[in-house]
């Protein structure tokens, strides 16, 4: 087993806690004070849901005390999620950017 599975457990839990509430709540319709337009709010929410994806991804087999090569499977998959939530965060941010200089107008 890869480490203590309490640790995994505890971080799991944190990043449910931290990531997924803000996230759920920007598609359900809650746009941040710092966010300009709904259509900046929209690509951040999904990558913030990419970059939780990989708690799971990476603690879940660890926990279960999976082969090697299903941890670095899904370390591969979280991987994925990471260039998704950067390549959504670069979309948000130019959505950002066009809501900040429409609204300056």
């Amino acid at each position: 087993m890869d480490g203590n599975p309490a640790y995994h457990a505890i971080a799991l839990a944190a990043a449910t806690l931290l990531m997924l509430p803000p996230a759920v709540a920007m598609l359900a319709g809650w746009t941040p004070p710092k966010l300009a337009s709904r259509a900046a709010v929209v690509p951040y929410a999904w990558a913030l849901v990419c970059l939780y994806a990989n708690a799971p991804l990476n603690a879940v087999p660890r926990m279960l005390g999976a082969a090697p090569g299903v941890v670095a499977a899904c370390v591969a998959a979280g991987l994925a999620f990471s260039a998704a939530a950067v390549a959504l965060l670069v979309r948000a941010a130019r959505a950002a950017q066009r809501g900040l200089t429409t609204n300056a107008r």
